[in-house]
């Protein structure tokens, strides 16, 4: 077994892993602020959550291994039950991207699928992308995972056993994550209770 030299250069480099450890204390902080500004914003929307979704405190969980890197997700407001998903989640993902998605499921998705049909051909101007995966559980933008909503029609919301809308955020606008999740919650809640 040989180490190349840029593996070399990565083992023998604690400066990236001490600033990496910096970088998820930071990114963990933002994802609190994200979750200040999201509850702000549901509870200024009047929207009627199911009576099972934490509003509260929400849930912040990190990992090493999202397909070979390392996230940070925020799910809030959520509820992950085996009859019921009702999940707003705000994804890190190390190298690529932000993104936010709302994941329907179970009791939440039979409770809104017809507003997501009524609203559908709006939501397709939000620039939104549509989980076509065969998983909930993946969030890569591969286009076995994710298309844009202008690319599927109303039948995927149809048939659907689970329904993913989500946003894509360019890590490089990092400092507006709270304010765009947010209004992407906005227009999300407004999507499955009244015409757009």
């Amino acid at each position: 077994m040989l180490f190349s030299e840029k593996e070399f250069n990565v083992f023998s480099d604690t400066d990236f892993l001490l600033t990496k450890v910096e970088v998820i204390d930071k990114m963990k902080q933002l994802l609190v602020d994200t979750r200040d500004k999201l509850s702000k914003r549901a509870n200024e929307s009047g929207f009627s959550f199911p009576y099972n979704v934490d509003k509260n405190a929400g849930k912040i969980s990190k990992g090493e291994n999202y397909l070979g890197l390392p996230y940070l997700v925020l799910d809030y407001p959520a509820c992950f039950s085996n009859e019921d998903i009702f999940a707003f989640r705000t994804m890190f993902w190390w190298g690529n991207f932000f993104s936010c998605t709302l994941h329907l499921q179970g009791r939440s998705l039979e409770l809104y699928r017809r507003f997501l049909i009524n609203n559908f051909d709006k939501l397709k101007k939000k620039g939104l992308y549509v989980s076509i995966g065969k998983t909930p559980w993946h969030y890569h933008y591969g286009s076995d995972n994710y298309v844009l909503a202008t690319e599927v029609d109303e039948s995927n919301i149809i048939h659907a056993d689970f329904i993913k809308l989500s946003q894509r955020i360019e890590l490089t606008k990092w400092e507006r994550l709270p304010n765009l999740a947010a209004s992407f919650l906005t227009t999300l809640l407004s999507s499955i209770t009244e015409p757009l």
